[in-house]
This record gives structure tokens, sequence and C-alpha cells, in this order.
């Protein structure tokens, strides 16, 4: 079993670095919340080679957005990851109404990098602690069952 770790950021390079982190350490269940996932690793080849590594080994992933609008214009990789895994991979938008700020990922309830909010890179990254994650796993289920679908596998939404 893997020691806990708590490790502060404040750089995009050092985000990107916690989400794939995140991303790599999680082999069940991912939840990725942010207003419009812009400025993730998202569409890097590692952050891409990480989010596939972890589908691959059976994870899940929920996919929490403010807007869909950036992804469907420039998210080429994951919208092609989306169609390639679209039995592991659920997309929602949260409702107007409630307002998220930060960036998160959580992975297996016990690895997370958060963003403190969206317009900057300064956050935390820990690893094997799910007591440090979980007291915030209720508000990102609530959100999740307040939210709609989006963001369909394949053009026809099918």
């Amino acid at each position: 079993m893997r020691a806990a770790t708590i490790t502060v950021f404040d750089s995009r390079a050092e985000f990107n670095a916690a989400v794939i982190q995140v991303l790599e350490a999680s082999r069940h269940a991912i939840t990725l919340l942010d207003r419009s996932f812009e400025g993730w690793p998202l569409e890097s080849a590692a952050g891409q080679e990480a989010l596939r590594g972890a589908l691959r080994r059976g994870a899940s992933l929920r996919l929490l957005v403010g807007s869909p609008d950036w992804i469907q214009r420039n998210g080429h990789r994951l919208m092609r990851t989306r169609r390639d895994f679209s039995d592991r991979i659920a997309c929602r938008e949260l409702p107007p109404a409630l307002r998220i700020d930060e960036g998160i990922v959580i992975g297996d309830a016990q690895h997370m990098a958060r963003r403190v909010h969206w317009d900057g890179y300064r956050g935390r990254l820990v690893l094997a602690s799910p007591s440090e994650i979980e007291p915030l796993l209720g508000r990102y289920e609530q959100a999740w069952d307040e939210s709609t679908p989006c963001l369909p596998a394949t053009t026809l939404g099918l």
C-alpha cells in the first residue's frame, strides 16, 4: 500500500503533472470536473495515454463540465477517447445555477488533483488518502445528480 502524500502546486505544468499522476494511479473510478477543461492535459499525448491507460485497466470516467463548447471545438483526442470507450465514459453538463469554480480530478476516492479556481493553477495533489477526499465526494455526487447528459459518443448521439 502506498503512503499518503500531499503536494502543493502553483503552475500549469505542475497541475498537468498532478492530473496525470491521478489518472495513472486510478483503477476503478475517475471523476473530472471543470468549467471547460481548457488548460487540462487531456489533449496532450501524456494526458491521453494516462487516461486511456486507466480506462484499459477498467476504470470508468464521469466528466462534469460547466459548458461542453471548448471540448466540442478543441477536444479532438478526448472525443476520440469518448468514442473508443463509450461504455466507460459518461459526460454531463452542470446546470447554470450550480456554480463550481474549481477544477478537480478524483481517482478511486483516494487520489485527487484540485485546482482552487478555474482561472489559475494553484492547488494540491493528494495521493493515497481517502480521508482527505471523502468529505468532498458528496458534493460532486450531488452535482452529478443535478447535471444533464452531454457530449454524445457519436455524431448521431448513439
